[in-house]
């Protein structure tokens, strides 16, 4: 899944899916800065220091242009070794079922229940 990064309208970066862990809600994507993207403004965590949630300043929208909703955005941006993710914590709108069904660690964590 691909994903869109905004700070207000501002485009700070788009972001590809490639871990979920259902039980939390939660999908892990790398992501891919744009030259807006300012790290101390726009990261919770800067080579490997926490420095604050910017929650409340980010949005996610989705390839087809709909809003992800979650209880929270959390870029990490470790510069230093060129690795950048971004967690979202808690998706809640469209429905964490709805978004992942299909992917293989969903369907893994429900078969084991």
């Amino acid at each position: 899944m691909k994903l869109k990064i905004f700070e207000k309208d501002l485009l700070i970066g788009e972001a590809t899916v490639f871990g979920i862990d259902p039980g939390m809600c939660v999908a892990t994507a790398n992501f891919k800065p744009t030259d807006h993207y300012i790290a101390d403004r726009h990261a919770n965590v800067v080579n490997g220091d926490y420095v604050g949630d910017r929650s409340d300043n980010l949005r996610i929208e989705m390839s087809n242009g709909r809003t992800l909703k979650s209880e929270a955005i959390a870029i990490q941006d470790f510069a230093e070794i060129e690795e950048r993710e971004v967690n979202l914590i808690g998706i809640y709108e469209p429905s964490f079922d709805e978004l992942f069904s299909k992917h293989p660690d969903f369907k893994e964590y429900w078969q084991s229940r």
